[in-house]
């Protein structure tokens, strides 16, 4: 006796038959606060990429300086071995 079970697919007729019956549901409204948003949002990156303390030189990483960053790259002990 054959017990394999048929795995659904969705296919293009699928989507193509939902669209028969698809509304708009985002007012113009929506779009035009969407659109202010992104532009805003695109114009802030990359605000604050140039902040540096008075007391670090410009060309120094913040890798070169993290206190968390361990010298001799060796693996911490593990807490339960």
């Amino acid at each position: 006796e054959d017990d394999t079970e048929e795995v659904a697919e969705i296919k293009a007729a699928h989507f193509e038959e939902s669209m028969k019956y698809a509304r708009r549901s985002v007012s113009d409204d929506d779009i035009r606060k969407y659109q202010a948003f992104a532009q805003t949002l695109q114009q802030s990156r990359g605000f604050g990429s140039e902040f540096r303390f008075a007391d670090r030189p410009a060309g120094t990483t913040a890798a070169a300086s993290d206190p968390f960053t361990t010298s001799d790259n060796k693996e911490d002990d593990d807490l339960y071995s």
